[in-house]
């Protein structure tokens, strides 16, 4: 068997597209070359910058509240406003494995820079109930990240995003989110008081899904990531504390998103100028 895929292996690094053993077969610019054979791209060029909505609920308000995002027949779950710099994705699944998809193919057409918004369970005593924070990294525990990490375990935010960030918060006359890691982990119901313990001296303090792959591909595909939460649970040796449908919890995040989108435009604007 391995004499068949040594040999099998020198045959494709034969071929006229070299393709090494180690290269993916399928690739995001393979698909939206397949795609535009077909006609169902075309000459479409994606949002420089996309904000990501991990919460149906967030995407829906953000279309209702700026009705100038419409739906883009080229990628599914994307909307792009009237100048087709800024992109809203959302409502494409549950968890990492989308996303990661989603966000090759973006990169393929010509997106720089994700900004995340979503929700996220608070990890022991560390952030209160509706509390908005900003993540800085993330523990890779989701199936997806580590393999576009490449060794190591924890995957991070692009540092100049953040110190853009930083800068909106004054600008805004905005308090200061509370930096949060993230423990990035895909089975709800398996997390043990033992995990919590584990990953807390590891420096998390939230947990969530999809932040180490966001930042994992983002940090492989050589663009920019970066991600902000609203606290709508808590977790604890004790107990869990659930308050995803607390009028604070909604509020914030309808505020966080609005946020959000105005700091993509902000961004977008300075890297035109640039």
């Amino acid at each position: 068997m391995k004499l068949f895929l040594y040999y099998f292996c020198g045959v494709l690094m034969t071929t006229s597209t070299q393709v090494s053993c180690k290269e993916p077969i399928v690739t995001a610019e393979k698909l939206i070359a397949h795609k535009r054979l077909y006609g169902h791209v075309g000459d479409f060029r994606a949002p420089k910058t996309v904000l990501v909505c991990y919460q149906r609920s967030t995407m829906e308000y953000l279309l209702k509240t700026h009705p100038e995002f419409q739906a883009c027949k080229e990628v599914t779950h994307l909307y792009v406003g009237g100048q087709k710099e800024v992109g809203i994705l959302g409502d494409w699944g549950v968890g990492a494995p989308g996303l990661a998809i989603k966000m090759e193919e973006l990169i393929a057409l010509g997106t720089k820079r994700f900004i995340a918004v979503g929700t996220a369970g608070g990890l022991m005593y560390h952030h209160r109930i509706a509390d908005k924070v900003l993540c800085p990294k993330a523990l890779a525990e989701d199936g997806v990240a580590h393999l576009y990490l490449h060794g190591g375990s924890v995957a991070d935010a692009d540092s100049e995003m953040i110190v853009a960030w930083r800068e909106f918060e004054k600008e805004k006359s905005l308090p200061a989110f509370a930096p949060a890691m993230a423990w990035s982990f895909a089975a709800i119901f398996k997390e043990t008081v033992e995990d919590v313990y584990r990953v807390e001296e590891k420096g998390c303090s939230v947990v969530e899904m999809e932040a180490a792959t966001l930042y994992a591909v983002a940090q492989e595909k050589e663009v920019q990531a970066l991600t902000l939460f609203v606290i709508s649970d808590v977790i604890t040796a004790e107990e869990w504390t659930p308050r995803i449908k607390d009028l604070a919890v909604r509020t914030n995040l309808h505020q966080l998103a609005d946020l959000a989108l105005a700091f993509c435009s902000v961004e977008m604007s300075k890297s035109i100028e640039d």
